[in-house]
């Protein structure tokens, strides 16, 4: 199960580009970094770890 107990935070070594969300998942992100204080980013980075380490190819 994912839990929002650690977040990634950005540093030096990070790669910027932009992404395209649909609008449903950018405003339920939008919603949960609002209501839990993580920002936007760190929640995106944190759940795209949890998926690649739990994914089933």
């Amino acid at each position: 199960m994912f839990k929002l107990n650690k977040i990634h935070k950005s540093s030096r070594t990070d790669i910027a580009m932009n992404i395209r969300f649909p609008e449903d998942i950018y405003t339920k992100y939008k919603k949960l970094s609002k209501e839990t204080g993580h920002s936007f980013n760190g929640l995106v980075i944190s759940a795209m770890i949890y998926a690649l380490e739990n994914i089933e190819v």
